[in-house]
């Protein structure tokens, strides 16, 4: 266990002693966790952290906010990288969507979403729709 998961892991049992487990801060560390994970090739445990990151920022936020929808598109690359195709597009795509409410078809997040949509065309075969 590194030091960082282990320094994650002891704040996250105190956040959510302490704020709850639907608390923005609660999400943050969680996300966090999951980055660590993803970087050590931990890809289930990752997965696993980033549902958590996504549902403590759901009940912490208004439906569609910034934070809700880079937890979707973590989550979704994340799924992408362990090869979950289709749940990864089901997430890229509701990201995709809460970013054109927020800011409008023509945003940078809006681009990468849709760059990231096509990645995950193509890993299916599907490159002609990408």
């Amino acid at each position: 266990m590194s030091d960082a998961e282990k320094w994650y892991l002891e704040a996250l049992r105190i956040l959510r002693l302490v704020l709850g487990e639907g608390h923005e801060a609660v999400a943050g560390v969680c996300g966090s966790l999951g980055e660590v994970y993803s970087s050590q090739g931990r890809l289930e445990e990752a997965v696993k952290m980033h549902k958590l990151a996504l549902g403590a920022y759901r009940g912490a936020s208004e439906r569609d906010s910034e934070k809700v929808a880079i937890a979707l598109c973590t989550l979704g690359t994340t799924l992408y990288r362990r090869r979950l195709y289709d749940r990864a597009m089901k997430k890229l795509e509701e990201g995709y969507e809460m970013f054109r409410r927020l800011h409008g078809d023509d945003h940078e997040h809006v681009a990468r979403l849709l760059n990231s949509m096509s990645l995950v065309l193509q890993a299916q075969g599907r490159v002609a729709e990408s």
